[in-house]
């Protein structure tokens, strides 16, 4: 029995290398492989078959390079090459008296070449033509450019083209399965095409004035991209129209002082009508308990959902693009943290058979040490089995357990911010759903416009009085937002990721 079971062991072991060494490589080229007969008989070995085209092989594997010289010679009546697992050993006593040749297994990729040669027709490989289904441009845009925002003005400059932007939403709709009627096509384009060059109106003024003309003009130029956003979903019924009389509506936000006299301390809200709620239903973003009044005071705020408002500095602690200023004015906790790997708790678990992985340990890293193990816990995502572990001085880290059924990697189950400046960000929602970076910068760039159009003493403070530390903030948050929007924006019209870098950037 014990022999058997080592046969058996061997054998697997040959159809694995022979899987791996041979036959997947002859698929991948076109030829049709199959193992033809094997062997455990004392001197394991197999029989290997190949077809491509007019072309066909037989080539023998065997287990050990010390095989008897009588099967060498069996072997060498039925195949045209003979191969041998590992290393060769005494080759020239075991394989002597054959007219064909043998070698070590790693050497059929170079035979291979030759019957890959020999079968062609003309320049073409001699295979079956294959269905791929129809072809597809790439599901990404890669933009490289010297200075990249540049690059993603260039594309958001030619959807301002009706026809372009047609064309763009008939792409989008074949990727998406959806069907479009002309008209409606036609309709969406102008839509898009209108909000594009509104939006690029403001933003491109916004560099002429100064810094609270530029506030207002980020404001309602990222309310334009929002409107392109929408009307170029293939799923949304919206049209220009529409939009524009959601509007009539009003903006769907409000502001309150609340009791502190300083920006850090507005409250601002979203309400049930007007155009941020219908935004949010675009996007599949449901929130309940939506007041119906804008509340006035700070009495009628302690009245509605709290989940419905944020204060202007959770706002602000919610980028981590301006994390280092953010700190140096305010003591509260960020509301994001980085995510980082870790090999160390992964070890046991990383390498070895069996089912891939459907849950991973990374580490949470606050690079500034004032988020607690509590304020992990209300960060979404499948986060568990939450510790502190030791940051060696690096502000606080925490291993968390992510689940990620079905998914390759643990940060494939978070929903994570990425920008030119923060390579990966986990973000706490406000109004206790919303995640999207590019939404909860429209927000704080209302509550700033709002502050700067009818809270004119507020905003001189912040300009040249003694909340002039905002000041460095508000600068830092305009520059982001003005390199970050424009890009985020044109993925979610052209309904597709976009990398815009330098070229030595990757």
């Amino acid at each position: 029995m014990k022999a058997d079971s080592g046969a058996r062991m061997r054998l697997n072991l040959l159809r694995q290398g022979a899987e791996r060494k041979v036959l997947e490589p002859l698929r991948l080229h076109g030829w049709i492989a199959a193992v033809e007969r094997e062997s455990a008989g004392g001197e394991e070995f197999l029989i290997l078959t190949a077809a491509r085209g007019d072309a066909s092989h037989r080539v023998a594997l065997l287990y050990s390079c010390a095989s008897s010289n009588a099967l060498y010679k069996q072997l060498a009546t039925e195949v045209e090459h003979i191969f041998f697992n590992g290393e060769p050993y005494h080759q020239e006593s075991y394989a002597s008296g054959l007219d064909k040749p043998v070698g070590p297994v790693d050497e059929f990729p170079a035979l291979l070449v030759q019957w890959n040669e020999a079968s062609r027709n003309g320049k073409f490989a001699d295979v079956a033509s294959e269905d791929f289904g129809p072809p597809t441009r790439r599901s990404m845009r890669i933009l490289l450019s010297e200075t990249p925002i540049e690059a993603v003005w260039l594309r958001l400059r030619q959807l301002q083209s009706v026809t372009l932007a047609e064309k763009m939403i008939a792409d989008r709709a074949r990727r998406e399965s959806a069907s479009l009627e002309p008209s409606v096509l036609r309709a969406k384009a102008e839509g898009v095409s209108y909000a594009l060059r509104n939006a690029a109106d403001y933003f491109r003024k916004g560099d002429e004035h100064a810094i609270g003309q530029r506030i207002v003009n980020l404001y309602y130029g990222t309310l334009s991209f929002a409107f392109a956003e929408i009307l170029a979903s293939p799923s949304s019924a919206d049209t220009l129209e529409t939009l524009e009389n959601s509007t009539k509506q009003g903006h769907g936000l409000y502001t309150v002082d609340a009791v502190d006299d300083g920006a850090k301390a507005v409250a601002v809200g979203m309400l049930g009508s007007g155009f941020f709620p219908a935004w949010m239903a675009a996007i599949g973003v449901t929130i309940a308990g939506l007041p119906s009044r804008r509340p006035r005071s700070p009495q009628d705020l302690a009245t509605v959902n709290a989940d419905t408002w944020i204060l202007v500095e959770d706002l602000f602690a919610t980028i981590p693009e301006v994390a280092d200023l953010f700190a140096d004015i305010f003591d509260t906790p960020p509301r994001w943290i980085r995510p980082a790997g870790d090999m160390e708790a992964n070890l046991g678990q990383a390498f070895g058979p069996g089912a891939p992985r459907s849950q991973s340990y990374i580490k949470l890293v606050d690079q500034f040490g004032r988020l607690t193990a509590e304020d992990i816990a209300r960060f979404p995502g499948p986060i568990s089995d939450i510790r502190e572990v030791d940051s060696k001085g690096d502000g606080r880290h925490y291993r968390v357990l992510v689940k990620h059924e079905h998914l390759p990697q643990p940060w494939d189950a978070l929903e994570l911010h990425h920008s030119p400046f923060e390579r990966s960000a986990l973000l706490l929602p406000i109004f206790g759903v919303i995640h999207q970076y590019r939404v909860i910068c429209l927000v704080l760039l209302y509550a700033l416009s709002i502050i700067v159009r009818y809270r004119p003493s507020l905003w001189r403070r912040i300009q040249d009085g003694d909340l002039d530390h905002l000041r460095a903030l508000i600068d830092a948050f305009i520059a982001v937002a003005e390199r970050i929007l424009p890009q985020a924006f044109l993925e979610t019209v052209a309904g597709q990721p976009v990398f815009a870098r330098q070229p030595a950037g990757f």
